[in-house]
């Protein structure tokens, strides 16, 4: 009888909230899980079966190093979270979205989901339109574009 490979899903910013509840939501589904983040979970949030890698997205080698194998989904989730910080703001939103998806475009991935802010949208009305320009307010919401812009272009 064949062996079926479980499905890999690789979350970049995977010991976040969102992250958290998507890795112990893809363990149910017997998918086999890594979480890169720039540091380890707090003990109440680390899950069994999960594999954590530490790394800052904006680091490119040391992201190459620990990147090895074919994924079959990636979930971008990672982040600078004090937005006050700009410079780590734009590197870890915009660069960090950049290297990791430059790795992983050499890669065979089913599907490499980004995850977005209304920020991307300025002060733009409801529902959104990527085809239109907004008046960005702030850094993040100019790195969340930028990674958009970049993702859409590849």
């Amino acid at each position: 009888m064949k062996k079926i490979k479980k499905k890999e899903i690789l979350i970049a910013g995977g010991t976040g909230f969102i992250g958290f509840h998507l890795a112990e939501k893809c363990i149910s589904k017997g998918m086999s899980v890594t979480s890169i983040s720039t540091k380890y979970p707090r003990k109440d949030r680390k899950l069994r079966g999960v594999k954590y890698l530490v790394c800052d997205l904006f680091k490119k080698k040391e992201l190459q190093k620990l990147i090895k194998k074919n994924y079959d989904f990636v979930v971008n989730l990672g982040g600078y979270v004090d937005h006050n910080n700009k410079k780590k703001t734009h590197n870890s939103h915009y660069i960090g979205c950049k290297n990791l998806s430059n790795i992983l475009l050499k890669k065979k991935i089913i599907n490499f989901i980004q995850m977005g802010s209304s920020s991307e949208y300025g002060k733009l009305p409801s529902p959104h339109d990527e085809k239109k320009s907004a008046s960005l307010q702030s850094i993040y919401g100019k790195s969340k574009y930028s990674a958009s812009k970049y993702l859409l272009n590849l």
